[in-house]
């Protein structure tokens, strides 16, 4: 073969490779934006537990309705509130069955599915930046519907929802506290985590094209909405939880997201031998205890 020749099969093999990483890449980035894919049945429901509850459709601005429970505190609705997030893949339901205990504590529970999650509509996620539109919703309906429980309101977040948990904490100053649990530092870090240990898709040169997709799809960069680019702003008491077995959110992201926050009264709680999403297992009646005791301080 001569030097032409091996000119030409080496500029065809390039040409492939390029074309080939495009398609994957083009593919792959339905998987972060369809969840839907991945939606789950909600299994878990307030009654389970003895608690009373209602139903409520939530209106987004761009036209989705959000399923939704109002649980009022054992013994009446009060004045103070906590609103709860979900993360990426689970619904209003798995969060339920980890948090219901604070309805005991004293705390009306908000707990709504994120579009294209549980019950809700919608069929695109963004891993936080159209999520921030559903929590706008949820906490513009509380504001007008519950004014008495929303006078002192917190907020919890796990995982994606820990990171709309943050973006909410520092656009709504009025915000008591907040708890991010499993949160991640960037979108563009956790969706490389989560593309290497979960489909052991190697970051370059993948990823960045699959991310250059997905914000085409959006029409966003959901970059800017990361928790590492707005914790800085929040100011209120914060709570932030990690298991020092979370491969996809590891413990020096937490440890770099705290010294990014710019609450002068801030914690970072490591719960051994936990893996991602199973901090209040893991933790059992300890966990109970200190979020507890968060809440009942902050709010």
């Amino acid at each position: 073969m001569n030097s032409a020749e091996i000119l030409n099969w080496s500029l065809f093999s390039a040409l492939g490779l390029a074309a080939a990483t495009l398609v994957t890449a083009y593919f792959k980035s339905y998987s972060i934006i369809r969840p839907p894919k991945r939606r789950t049945p909600v299994t878990v429901h307030p009654d389970q537990f003895g608690l009373a509850y209602e139903t409520i459709d939530l209106p987004t601005s761009d036209g989705l309705t959000l399923k939704s429970w109002f649980i009022p505190a054992e013994g009446g609705e009060t004045d103070k509130t906590i609103i709860l997030c979900h993360g990426m893949g689970v619904n209003r339901g798995d969060l339920l069955r980890d948090t219901w205990f604070l309805a005991e504590k004293g705390f009306n529970l908000f707990y709504f599915d994120f579009r294209g999650s549980g019950e809700s509509g919608g069929t695109l996620s963004s891993v936080g930046y159209l999520e921030t539109r559903d929590f706008d919703a949820a906490y513009d309906f509380l504001k007008a519907h519950r004014p008495h429980a929303m006078e002192r309101t917190a907020v919890f977040g796990s995982s994606m929802g820990g990171s709309v948990a943050v973006f909410a904490a520092a656009k709504y100053p009025e915000i008591k506290c907040l708890l991010a649990e499993n949160t991640f530092l960037s979108y563009k870090r956790v969706i490389s985590n989560w593309s290497w240990l979960r489909t052991r898709v190697p970051y370059f040169p993948l990823v960045p094209v699959t991310l250059a997709f997905v914000r085409m799809k959006l029409g966003a960069d959901p970059e800017p909405f990361s928790p590492a680019h707005n914790i800085s702003r929040v100011k209120a008491p914060v709570l932030l939880i990690n298991g020092d077995h979370d491969d996809i959110v590891p413990l020096r992201d937490a440890e770099e997201l705290f010294s990014l926050c710019g609450s002068e009264k801030k914690q970072l709680w490591t719960i051994t031998g936990a893996s991602h999403g199973k901090c209040a297992e893991v933790g059992g009646e300890v966990y109970k205890k200190r979020v507890s005791q968060f809440f009942s301080e902050n709010l």
